[in-house]
């Protein structure tokens, strides 16, 4: 991330204080103690921690550089949903008086006001103003999803069970062979008076789709309950007597959840 704010890049009275803490790999989960595993399944390179000094006042940024876009926005939408927008902040972004993240290019940041001042919040937003402008970038593009019956604020993505599992456990591990070439896009749906989540993976090819189809039939659950299974198509029941189907069209592996029938 190098030197993100210059001196005259700060609001009247603040200063940066000391140097920026670095965490890599290895020592993530000592600073956020808990939850690192999601942040090294997207793809995480480093984490810079800037600490700022005001009058009788404190501020942190953390600034989370990713592999590449999707891994921020996989982290950004996991964190931040539904988006609550901050007025008078450019870019996407979410937050309140105590916290405020950002999506920019590569990275995801998280602007910290312990204290909850309320009064900090325009020092917030130009801190968030300030971040440096070749950061922003266009966003990754995911697979196409049916958006009529999309409910705002539920999009989310994985790249392995460490995001998956929170919304549906398919099998142990890896099942969907998810990874930096295949993401799952994962969105909830209205279907009638009912809600159902969709998720989406494309893959590289059909052989690759083909293969993880059948792992997921091979290692399903043991809590889910195959009813048909054809070598596209599966269907199953889940604990809570709630349905689910996975489809596998050419290259496009797609798998509903939570159906009534």
């Amino acid at each position: 991330a190098g030197t993100v704010w210059q001196a005259d890049s700060l609001p009247d009275g603040w200063a940066l204080s000391g140097q920026p803490l670095l965490f890599e790999a290895n020592d993530l989960y000592g600073y956020i103690n808990g939850g690192s595993e999601l942040f090294l399944e997207f793809g995480f390179r480093d984490l810079r921690v800037y600490r700022f000094q005001g009058p009788e006042q404190q501020l942190s940024v953390d600034v989370y550089q990713m592999t590449d876009g999707v891994a921020a926005l996989g982290i950004y939408l996991a964190k931040c949903s539904p988006e609550t927008p901050l007025e008078g902040v450019d870019g996407r972004n979410s937050g309140d008086r105590y916290q405020l993240a950002l999506l920019r290019g590569n990275y995801f940041i998280f602007v910290n006001n312990t204290s909850g001042n309320a009064a900090l919040l325009p020092v917030m937003k130009q801190l968030a103003a300030a971040l440096p402008a070749d950061w922003r970038k266009p966003e990754p593009q995911l697979p196409d999803m049916e958006v009529s019956r999309l409910i705002p604020g539920s999009l989310r993505l994985a790249r392995g069970p460490y995001a998956l599992q929170p919304v549906y456990t398919l099998g142990e591990g890896d099942v969907l062979h998810l990874g930096e070439a295949s993401i799952a896009v994962i969105a909830d749906y209205e279907k009638g008076a009912d809600i159902i989540t969709r998720i989406v993976v494309e893959y590289g090819n059909e052989e690759s789709a083909d293969a993880s189809f059948s792992n997921l039939v091979r290692n399903l659950d043991p809590y889910l309950s195959v009813i048909h299974a054809t070598g596209t198509t599966l269907v199953f029941r889940d604990y809570a007597d709630a349905y689910g189907q996975a489809k596998r069209t050419g290259k496009r592996l797609t798998i509903d959840v939570h159906l009534v029938e």
